[in-house]
């Protein structure tokens, strides 16, 4: 998981994968608590999406670019564009639903399939 900023975030959004986009603040205490779901979430799509994190607090032209409101907000983003969003605390079905419904489906590793 990386963070994403007001100055790096058209260079991360131009690579062309699909990007998770977390917004939380320091003081927002639901942000903690979703914070190890997008973590398991990182490392296991890691292959099929790209997941930043976003201080709102630190990076004002994102949190108006992207509208938002309401702490904690994950937004995909595909091809540049926002796609989905949920905002507040959710679960990793939850945000594995969002992902699934936009085709960013978990990638199994080859060693775990039967043959």
């Amino acid at each position: 998981m990386f963070e994403m900023t007001d100055n790096t975030y058209k260079v991360e959004l131009a690579i062309g994968k699909p990007v998770l986009l977390s917004f939380w603040a320091p003081w927002c205490r639901p942000c903690g608590t979703i914070a190890p779901v997008i973590a398991a979430i990182t490392r296991e799509y890691r292959s099929r999406i790209n997941v930043f994190t976003v201080d709102s607090d630190d990076n004002p032209l994102l949190t108006v670019k992207y509208d938002i409101r309401c702490l904690p907000t994950m937004i995909l983003v595909k091809n540049g564009r926002s796609v989905d969003r949920i905002t507040g605390l959710a679960t990793k079905p939850e945000i594995e639903t969002m992902l699934n419904r936009h085709a960013v489906t978990h990638h199994f590793h080859e060693a775990y399939h039967a043959v």
